[in-house]
């Protein structure tokens, strides 16, 4: 199955229930695909970090246990950030293919 995970907030505990959420997606079914869009101010996912809501343990885990992470280019480019090895640039036409391919789509 295709998921899709839409994240636009950087709410600390939202941001760790949908990366949970994620890893969890992965694991029910090794034959999932799971990708998650990070929107507006969830691009700057690593500030949420910390030791309560271990937000980059979690993205390490989702991304090395087969999930993929696009941030949204425009948003990122607005915090001055880069994409890296767990978190690829992308566009608006990279959520609506998201969007329109995955059998179950999920906004947080």
């Amino acid at each position: 199955m295709k998921i899709g995970i839409l994240i636009s907030t950087n709410d600390p505990e939202t941001l760790w229930n949908a990366l949970r959420f994620g890893v969890l997606c992965l694991n029910m079914d090794y034959e999932n695909e799971v990708t998650i869009f990070l929107n507006s101010k969830a691009t700057a996912y690593k500030e949420a970090d910390s030791e309560k809501f271990n937000i980059i343990e979690l993205v390490k885990s989702f991304v090395l246990g087969g999930g993929k992470i696009i941030g949204c280019q425009k948003s990122m480019g607005f915090r001055g950030l880069e994409g890296d090895e767990f978190c690829q640039k992308g566009g608006q036409k990279d959520l609506y293919e998201l969007m329109v391919t995955s059998d179950k789509f999920i906004c947080f």
